[in-house]
Formats: C-alpha cells, structure tokens, sequence
C-alpha cells in the first residue's frame, strides 16, 4: 500500500493513516505472512530452529494479542470516552502531578495495565497523545514507566515457574520496586531530554481552585466534567473510536510482532549475540551476589523480547531466591518488544528505540538494590 492507494482506503482517515506507510513498514508487515506459513506449514526439518521460534510467536503470542486486540478495542472506547477519564483526573492530579510528573488522567492507564495489560496501557496512551491529552514527554514517561504488568500476568508466569506459593512476596516486590522507580525516571535522563510538545491540541486536566469550579464541590465538579464528556459520545463515534484502535493493531502491531519476534528470538537461538548483551547483566548480578547469575542474565535479555520467553529460558533454575529475582525483572522491566516496543513504535509518541532500551537496562540495574535485598529477607 505504498504506491498503490485506492479511493476507498484515502477516504478513509483510519485505513489511510494505518495501511499507506513506507516501503520499509510494508515489508516489514508483509514478511508477517511468509513467517506465519513457515511456522503452520513447515517443518524443522526444512527451516530448523527457525521453524520452533515461528511457531512460538505465530502459534502462542499472536493468537493471544488477536484476542486481546478484540477486548482493547471494546474496552477502551469505555474508558477513555465516556467521562472516566475526567472524572478520575479531578481526583488524581494532586498526587500523579507532585509525584511523577504526569496528569491525574494517567491514573486511567496505571489501572488499565493493572487489571489488564501492558498492551492496553500503551495503545489509551497512544491514543491520549494522539488526541493531544498527553506531551511528548507525559506520553514517554505513561509508555515507559507506567504500563504495569497485569495481576493476572503475574500469575502467570509464577505458575510457569511452580513459585505460586510465593506469589503474594512476588507481587509485593514487584509493585513497591516499581512504584520507586516511577519516582525516579521522569526525572531523570533520557525521559527529561524529551520536550513538552504536544501532538495535537493541548487540554489539561488539573484540578482548578474553588473559584474557578463556580462553587462546585470536587466531587460535583469531577462529575460535571465526566458527564460533559459523556454527553458527546453515540453508537457511531463508539464503533468509529473501535475501529481506530482495532485497525491498528490488526494491521500493524500483530505482523510487526510477527515479523521482529521471530527473527529476534532466531538470532537468541543461532547466534552469541544474546549471550554477549546478557554478560554485563551477568557480572552485575555476580557482584551483587545474587545466585544462577548466568541464567538470570540471560533471562533478562529475553525479557527484552518478551516476559513469557524469559521464564521459559529460565525454566532450570533451582533455588528459590534465584526464581524470585527472575519472576520480578522479568516484569519490573516494563519495555519489551512484542508488547510495548512495537505499540509504541507503531504510535505518534516520539520515543526512540535507543531511548527504550537504555531506560529497561537502567530499570534492571535499579531494581537490582532493591529486589536482591529483598529476596534475602523472604528466602534466606
């Protein structure tokens, strides 16, 4: 789509936006199919261990974000349009603004990654920024230290491991770590380097004083501000809001993921690569004295990928400190490439993907002093 660009898809502003892009996105779409027929229809005899990293993708990890694509787009137009939003923000901005320097309509995005997922927090924050409620920097800060690791996935992965008896130690040293670190980042670099310009037009949210809410009370006046919102929305703008994050995901995130998921983890397989990028990780876990430091070094490069790949390379570990460390870095991270990179890649928020790196390497050695502590506290 290209060159090639029919009526029906330029007049329409959500086909046009997502389906013409540059011949670099369109191969990089389009090698989603030959990839996907690799892993339904080859064999390991013919692609070798190219067939198993497909499959694992094709099979496991994009049927599993078609679903969630189906949820995220009935979910979202929910929360985001019918006065959620501007009702919480009222509540939220004194605290979301003093402690992390970003809007109280944030709090918006920290429970839809918590009792969803990752993926949900990045796309209502990509498409606040879109709409010009969030700055560059705001949206930056929401993509790379707020869009939490659902509950339900952290359950999950405790389960893959057989550490569910520790699952209330786990959670509560994943969520203090990262509340610590959403402390941190937004204000220091490279997350500070990036300018308060907004993508569209600029609409705060702060709570006004008594006199600019014409008496009314805080409650009354959050209210008031959610049923205006609310009051604009119909049957048509919410399947069209639908549509706007579907299309998207349908046609960009899930082949991208395809696409880059599977060369990744064959270049993880076939090359020393990984191995190099997960020494300095290594050597710092080693200096801290944090046990089966080689496997947990090489989990958290795969974290990189994908959290679900990481416990699945780390499935021999032993001892129970070891898994407890695993469990948290591989969630306190935060950015990885089949969920949030791509999301974000594909979305108007300016951040690099240098940028995204640098910050989940500076979020593992952070957490480092925090979790290793920790994990001698609860298995000495």
């Amino acid at each position: 789509m290209t060159s090639v660009r029919p009526n029906w898809v330029m007049k329409n502003q959500i086909f046009r936006e997502n389906l013409i892009c540059n011949p670099f996105w369109f191969a990089a779409r389009f090698c989603s199919l030959p990839i996907a027929m690799v892993a339904v229809w080859g064999s390991q005899d013919m692609f070798g261990l190219f067939f198993k990293d497909a499959q694992l993708i094709v099979l496991n990890l994009a049927p599993k974000l078609i679903v969630l694509t189906f949820i995220m787009s009935l979910a979202a137009p929910l929360l985001l349009d019918f006065g959620l939003v501007q009702f919480v923000a009222v509540y939220a901005s004194p605290v979301m603004r003093p402690l992390f320097r970003v809007p109280g309509r944030s709090a918006v995005d920290c429970m839809a990654s918590w009792f969803g997922s990752s993926s949900m927090a990045v796309v209502i924050t990509a498409k606040m920024h879109h709409c010009g409620y969030y700055n560059d920097r705001e949206a930056a800060v929401m993509v790379t230290c707020f869009s939490l690791t659902g509950i339900y996935n952290i359950y999950a992965i405790t389960t893959l491991l057989n550490f569910r008896y520790a699952f209330p130690h786990v959670v509560f040293s994943i969520y203090i770590t990262m509340f610590l670190l959403a402390l941190i980042f937004p204000r220091i670099w490279p997350l500070t380097s990036i300018p308060e310009s907004y993508h569209g037009g600029a609409d705060k949210y702060d709570i006004p004083n008594q006199d600019e809410r014409h008496g009314h009370s805080l409650f009354n006046w959050a209210l008031l501000r959610g049923i205006s919102k609310a009051r604009h929305m119909n049957v048509k703008l919410y399947f069209h809001e639908t549509l706007s994050i579907a299309i998207p995901l349908i046609f960009g995130t899930i082949p991208l993921m395809i696409t880059f998921g599977a060369i990744l983890l064959a270049i993880a397989d076939m090359t020393i690569i990984f191995d190099m990028l997960a020494y300095p990780v290594f050597l710092l876990l080693d200096v801290l004295g944090a046990s089966e430091a080689r496997v947990l070094g090489g989990s958290v490069v795969f974290a990189y990928i994908d959290q679900y790949l990481a416990v699945a390379y780390a499935q021999g570990l032993i001892s129970e400190s070891a898994k407890f460390l695993c469990l948290c870095l591989t969630t306190i991270g935060l950015i990885n490439i089949t969920e949030v990179v791509i999301h974000a890649w594909h979305s108007t928020i300016p951040i690099t993907l240098w940028q995204m790196s640098v910050i989940f390497f500076m979020r593992i050695a952070l957490s480092l002093f925090i979790l290793i502590p920790l994990s001698s506290v609860f298995f000495p």
